[in-house]
């Protein structure tokens, strides 16, 4: 669709109101979208409930967006869903 095809639609003839929202618009759909994707993987260990992750894995890393866990018998993987609130701490954790 061009810009002149826009500005029919909406009804308006300022383009440079029209570039504006079209800018604005673009810069919002960029900011939605993820940059840089990464995976990292560990392995678990019986009766461990937290597990630290490697330089090389955290470096530069905003968010974590996903956290799935490898069933090895069927071979798929299960999504951890994330806590919200307060979140309790062991007492040798502290």
């Amino acid at each position: 669709m061009k810009v002149k095809e826009l500005m029919e639609r909406v009804g308006t003839t300022n383009f440079g109101f029209t570039k504006a929202y079209i800018a604005d618009g673009m810069r919002e759909i960029n900011s939605m979208s993820e940059e840089s994707v990464s995976t990292a993987k560990t392995d678990l260990i019986k009766d461990q409930r937290y597990y630290a992750m490697q330089d090389s894995d955290v470096s530069g890393m905003v968010k974590i967006l996903n956290v799935a866990i490898l069933d090895s018998d069927s071979g798929t993987y299960t999504n951890i869903n994330r806590i919200i609130g307060n979140v309790s701490v062991d007492k040798d954790q502290t």
